[in-house]
């Protein structure tokens, strides 16, 4: 009798444990709301943050995804961009933490002509 007791006690501590650990979702909307960063729905918020490190894992730079974190929530600022997409890293993606925000690099565009002069310039005076 005993045995089973003690492998009933552990059942329900474990389940209490279980319970009271609300996941990763939820730390992550807590987590939100306690930095005051507005967001649209929970689950919408957890859908962006989940995306933001799928964009991530696909090797797309932080200040793009900040840039899409922040048109996916209208009315949220390019700095609470950068707060969520923090916040969405350290509970979904932590492998992504301190990696550099670095803007993408330049679009090539083609440079202005500018006509070389194979003849030498006037004297000036």
């Amino acid at each position: 009798m005993p045995v089973v007791l003690a492998s009933f006690v552990f059942t329900v501590s474990f389940a209490a444990s279980a319970q009271a650990d609300p996941g990763p979702d939820a730390g992550f909307l807590s987590a939100l709301d306690k930095a005051g960063i507005p967001y649209q729905s929970g689950p919408t918020a957890i859908s962006i943050g989940k995306q933001a490190c799928d964009l991530m894992d696909q090797g797309q730079l932080k200040a793009n995804v900040i840039q899409d974190v922040s048109a996916s929530n209208p009315g949220l600022s390019m700095p609470d961009a950068a707060r969520f997409t923090t916040i969405a890293t350290s509970v979904y993606c932590p492998q992504h933490l301190g990696e550099p925000v670095t803007q993408a690099p330049p679009s090539p565009t083609s440079s202005p002509i500018i006509p070389e002069f194979p003849w030498p310039a006037p004297p000036v005076g």
